[in-house]
């Protein structure tokens, strides 16, 4: 899987997480740099997002700006996070990878 990321559902999303699944909702989702919106500040909401897995166990979001409808996304380093890694090992096996 080198180079590359895989789409992953966002039930994988919620497993993967677990208990810090609301962590996500509130923190994450709502916190989004937008580089087209003038005064973001990290304050855009990610919306109509499709969720990935790379190489590296770090989740990707890409979706668009609640505010004003242009692309944004987020980079999430799971892959740091030893409590995710059975996780996403269990996914990506599930996966095929």
């Amino acid at each position: 899987m080198k180079g590359k990321k895989i789409h992953i559902t966002p039930e994988n999303l919620k497993f993967i997480y677990g208990d810090d699944y609301n962590f996500f909702l509130t923190k994450i989702v709502s916190n989004g740099f937008c580089p087209q919106c003038p005064d973001s500040r990290y304050s855009s909401t990610i919306t109509n997002y499709e969720i990935f897995l790379n190489d590296l166990n770090d989740i990707i979001l890409e979706g668009v700006c609640a505010k004003c409808g242009g692309k944004i996304g987020r980079y999430l380093e799971t892959g740091e996070v030893a409590g995710y890694l059975p996780r996403i090992k269990e996914v990506l096996r599930q996966s095929g990878f």
